[in-house]
């Protein structure tokens, strides 16, 4: 993906793994890779502990996903890369 300008890190954050050994896993990507999204949208379902949660873009831009459903991730794990 050729994208000029900024790129916002999205990554697994407290609110959802307060604690280090805390972890929790993309259920279900709503937007695939490469989709415009806006800051706001529901662009995910991300689950901790058997509590699904809806994970709403932080940003708006194009979405690059790096972390795939089922893949264990902690708090500060990267999910997506979101170019501005």
């Amino acid at each position: 993906m050729n994208v000029s300008g900024e790129v916002f890190e999205w990554r697994v954050s407290d609110h959802f793994c307060p604690n280090e050994e805390d972890s929790g896993s993309i259920v279900l990507w709503i937007f695939s890779d490469g989709a415009k999204i806006n800051e706001g949208d529901i662009v995910a379902e991300f689950m901790v502990q058997k509590i699904t949660h809806e994970l709403q873009a932080p940003a708006s831009g194009r979405l690059h996903i790096m972390l795939e459903p089922e893949i264990e991730a902690y708090k500060g794990d990267l999910l997506a890369l979101i170019y501005i």
